[in-house]
Parts: structure tokens; C-alpha cells; sequence
């Protein structure tokens, strides 16, 4: 059943070392450098069952290419490759280059099952770390592979010797053999529905993101991984929780880092500018030196209002004109604006302070909104290790702004009522804006009305709260005779698509509560007269 080159060959010696007659075999391989013909003893023999087969190890004294056997019964396996049963202490010698010399189909159709559950688990991951916006990243194969063996070679050290002997250098033919099945496990996926082709990778669909959003959390995350290290040297099946280390020759190497590349390198992110490496970690000039072309020192940066802001325009000559993006620099909690919003609205209005979340929410939302044919300033570069967007500049006037310069009571009534049927439209689609202000909406000189300041949007229906802030906030800077056109004409246009017990919502004293402090007493009165007015027609 063996033939006689010398990885047979060695493996047939380490078979009648260890006492394995050939016919309980399911499957044999032979995995690490032999199987890119470099002789050099890193490897390991899986020797899997057909019966029974409890993990063991066995170190492996006369052979000059293998030096551990990983023992395991073949109904074992197929629960370490889909759940990680074992913690992957023997399934993760499917992501190890491998001479299959028994049942080449078997151990094929065990390593496509095991790639698919890392891919599952890796992509949770990103999509925990990216939350929304992952949807827009672009995924290549070997994210997959890097991000595995990365956490491998942390919790697993007997691992080590096999990842730096095939892929530390030249892993040229290592990459050759083992990513397939990642491409294999990924097209699968595709056809579920879970992942997308885009640009030469994969991109996770917003349904699948939405799901795993809903059902996971960091904590989970952590204490999947902390599972896995407890099942890889706790595994029941060992007398002790040091055996299979015992089994493992002692060498220095197994406590240097491994040096491999930075999964987040084969991950790229889609932006109006084209796509881009998600790694890439550029400032506000940066950007606009190696995008633009421009020099640094010719680049104008300011921020925008007061000193709680933390968004920026920056300006440069371009072509003759002057051109200008906007950019916005994600705080945490400590970020005082919605930190003070957290603590004012509770029992109202639940925000996302975290900065990773906000961020991910601002660029999910300005490219799905765009997508349902909302107007919303296109990004143009993502920044994630500095928390930075940097979006086209909508040249434009916000709300506020529109109602005062209105020429006349007709044209006050026309800006209210687009902003009202604008956000019926929005709401109708099931999207709620959750920083509702008249800063938010900016008109521009050809009448078109932006979408902007989304890092608070999301999926609830709490869309009363939006109303009510919209309507609170801008009466805060109208004079009290215009409260009341303002609101009926607000009504009006929310009408057109909107439901008008959102609008009775809107009234309720709990927002009242929070938001009446910005308005002269008689406004919230003005404001339940003109849209209960408009209600009951």
C-alpha cells in the first residue's frame, strides 16, 4: 500500500513504530515540508482511524523526516475539522502542506470541511471587528489562511516548527497547495448567499453581516478563542493537559514568534476613489498627497465649528481650482459630544459611543443610502488604524440655514416640507437617521438635499425619535411666530410616504423630556398644534 520513495517509506516506519497495522487506517498523510519535497524532519504523520481512536501523540524516534504522530479516529476528526471539537489540534494539519499517501479523496473532503470552518470563524471575526462596514471589505483568500495560523502559532506552539518551515520564506508552493480549498470553502460559501465575488476576493453580503451582528458579540468571540486553547491542551481524551507536549521534542524554536504576513493586508475596502488596502494608514495630507498628487505643505487643513467637533476640511489648488474633501476623525467615549448625548437621552435613545462602531456605521449607511438613491457624500478613503473617513465636500447649506435665508412663506414652507417627505422616504426604507439635527441635511444650489453626519444610523424603528429631534432642534433656532408653519409644512411632507402615528410619537413627553430644554416653553405647544392639525385632516 506504501511504495518506497522516501516519504512512504518513512511513514511505513513510523507506522510499525508506533504498533498501526495499515488496514485500521482511514486515511494517512504526511504533513510539512515533505510535501514540497524539502527533507528536513518538521514533519507530522495523521495517522486517522477507521474505529474508535482517541487523540494521541506519539513522538516518533527513528525517522529522519517525521517526528510526531497525531493518532485520531476518523468520527473524532470529522468533529475537530467542523467544530473544532479538539480545538483543532488535529484538524489544523489541514492547513500544513500535505503528502496524502491513503484515501486521497478523504482526507480532500476533511480539509475542505475544516477550511470552511475556519473561513466561518475568521469571518465572524472580521465582521465583530468591522461590524457594518463589513460589507464593504473586500476578502482575498489568504486573510483566511494568515489569520488562522497567526492565532495557531499563539495558542499552539507545537505548530510552530510545521508554519515556519513552510511559510515563513518562499511560501510560494505552500501557498500553491493549501489555498485552494480556501477558494473551494469561499465559492461554497458564495453559493449560500453568505459571501459575494467582488474584485478578485470576497465580500460578506449585508445579510450575512446583519445575522452574524445579531447573534454575536465581542465577549463570544473571546470566549471561543479561550474554548479553543482549553480543548487543545485539555482534551479529554489526554491523561494529562501536557502530553502532547511532552511527546514533542524539546527545541528553542518553539518559543520564537513566528514571523508570517498581516492578514489584514490581503483585505481591501471599497471607496468612490476605487478599491483600496484596508491596511493602509494615512493622515488627511497623506491622503490627499498620494491620491491627489498635491504636496503636503499645499494642503490647507481646518476644522469644522466648535471645539467638540472632530471633523475637518481640508483645501488645495487641483487643476487650477481649488478643491476641497471632507474628513472625520472618530473618538471614543471620551469623545464629550456623545458622551453628554449618552447621559442626557438615557431611557430614549440608546448612541453608539465606541468609535469603531460609529465609524463602521457612517460608512455603511452613506454607501447604502447612495444605494436606494439618497444623496450622501461619497468616501473616498478609510483610514481604520486612525479612525478616519475622508468623504467628497458637499458644497451646500444646512437646514437651519435654508429656513432663514427663505425669501418668503412659500419658500419656507416648500424647504420644510421636502425635509419632512425626505425623511419619510428615508424611514420608509426602514433606515433611522439617530442623530436627527437640521445639520444633518444640506441643500445644495441645485436644490438637492444631502444626507450627512450618519455614524448614528441603524436598522431601528425608532423613528419617532428622529422626528422629534428634527422638529426640537430646529425650532431652537426659528423664531416662535415660524414654529408652527414650520412644523404643518414638516408634517405635510412626512405624510406623502410617512405613517402619522410616527408623527403622534414624535409628540410623546419622554422626548419632550430630553429635548424641550432647547425651545422656548410655548414651541412644544406650537409644534403639537400644527401637526395634530395636519394628522386629522
Amino acid at each position: 500500500m506504501l511504495g518506497e520513495d522516501p516519504v512512504n517509506a518513512e511513514a511505513a516506519k513510523a507506522l510499525d513504530e508506533i504498533g498501526i497495522d495499515r488496514g485500521d487506517l482511514a486515511a494517512l498523510s504526511v504533513h510539512g515540508p515533505a510535501a514540497l519535497n524539502e527533507l528536513s524532519r518538521s514533519n507530522k504523520l495523521l495517522a486517522v482511524l477507521e474505529r474508535g481512536g482517541q487523540l494521541r501523540f506519539q513522538r516518533i524516534e527513528d525517522s529522519r523526516l517525521i517526528d510526531l504522530a497525531i493518532i485520531v479516529g476518523l468520527r473524532r476528526l470529522r468533529e475537530d475539522c467542523s467544530e473544532e471539537k479538539l480545538g483543532g489540534a488535529a484538524a489544523s494539519q489541514l492547513l500544513i502542506p500535505y503528502r496524502p499517501l491513503v484515501n486521497e479523496k478523504l482526507l480532500k473532503e476533511l480539509e475542505l470541511q475544516y477550511k470552511q470552518h475556519v473561513v466561518a470563524e475568521s469571518l465572524q471575526n472580521l465582521i465583530l471587528e468591522h461590524r457594518l462596514a463589513a460589507s464593504r471589505l473586500i476578502v482575498k483568500p489568504e486573510y483566511f489562511l494568515y489569520d488562522k495560523l497567526r492565532r495557531l502559532s499563539v495558542t499552539y506552539l507545537p505548530i510552530r516548527p510545521q508554519i515556519r518551515a513552510c511559510f515563513e520564506e518562499g511560501a510560494g508552493d505552500s501557498l500553491r497547495l493549501v489555498i485552494s480549498g480556501f477558494r473551494q470553502a469561499l465559492d461554497r460559501l458564495v453559493s449560500e448567499g453568505i459571501l459575494g465575488k467582488v474584485s478578485g476576493g470576497y465580500s460578506p453580503s449585508e445579510r450575512y453581516v446583519l445575522e452574524a451582528l445579531s447573534k454575536s458579540s465581542a465577549l463570544v468571540r473571546f470566549s471561543r478563542e479561550l474554548d479553543h486553547i482549553f480543548k487543545l491542551y485539555l482534551s479529554a481524551a489526554l491523561s494529562s493537559p501536557l502530553e502532547q507536549l511532552k511527546e514533542v521534542r524539546f527545541d528553542p524554536s518553539l518559543f520564537k514568534p513566528v514571523k508570517l504576513p498581516d492578514p489584514l493586508e490581503f483585505v481591501d475596502v471599497r471607496t468612490a476613489l476605487g478599491v483600496q488596502p484596508l491596511r493602509v494608514d494615512l493622515g488627511i495630507k497623506d491622503f490627499i498627497e498620494k491620491f491627489y498628487g498635491v504636496r503636503r505643505d499645499e494642503v490647507r487643513v481646518s476644522r469644522v465649528a466648535g471645539v467638540l467637533n472632530s471633523a475637518y476640511v481640508a483645501e488645495f489648488e487641483l487643476d487650477g481650482s481649488t478643491k476641497r474633501v471632507f474628513a472625520k476623525k472618530y473618538l471614543n467615549w471620551t469623545d464629550f459630544k456623545w458622551f453628554a448625548a449618552w447621559i442626557w437621552s438615557i431611557g430614549v435613545k440608546n448612541f453608539s459611543l465606541m468609535a469603531s462602531i460609529r465609524m463602521s456605521n457612517e460608512i455603511y449607511f452613506v454607501n447604502k443610502l447612495m444605494e436606494l438613491g439618497f444623496n450622501t457624500a461619497e468616501i473616498l478613503h478609510v483610514s481604520w488604524p486612525r479612525k478616519l473617513v475622508v468623504q467628497k465636500y458637499v458644497e451646500g447649506s444646512d437646514f437651519v440655514e435654508v429656513l432663514e435665508r427663505s425669501r418668503d412663506a412659500e419658500e419656507f414652507r416648500r424647504r420644510s416640507f421636502e425635509a419632512g417627505r425626505l425623511l419619510a422616504e428615508v424611514h420608509r426604507r426602514g433606515i433611522c437617521l439617530g442623530d436627527c439635527n437640521p445639520f444633518s441635511l444640506l441643500f445644495t444650489p441645485d436644490d438637492e438635499i444631502f444626507l450627512v453626519d450618519l455614524e448614528q444610523c441603524s436598522y431601528d424603528d425608532l423613528y419617532s425619535w428622529d422626528l422629534a429631534e428634527l422638529l426640537y432642534y430646529t425650532s431652537h433656532y426659528l423664531k416662535l411666530r415660524q414654529v408652527k408653519p414650520f412644523a404643518s409644512a414638516f408634517a405635510e411632507g412626512y405624510l406623502t410616504a410617512g405613517d402619522p402615528e410616527t408623527l403622534i410619537q414624535a409628540l410623546d413627553a419622554k422626548y419632550a423630556r430630553v429635548l424641550a430644554l432647547l425651545v422656548s416653553p410655548l414651541a412644544p405647544i406650537k409644534l403639537k398644534e400644527a401637526i395634530m392639525s395636519v394628522v386629522r385632516r
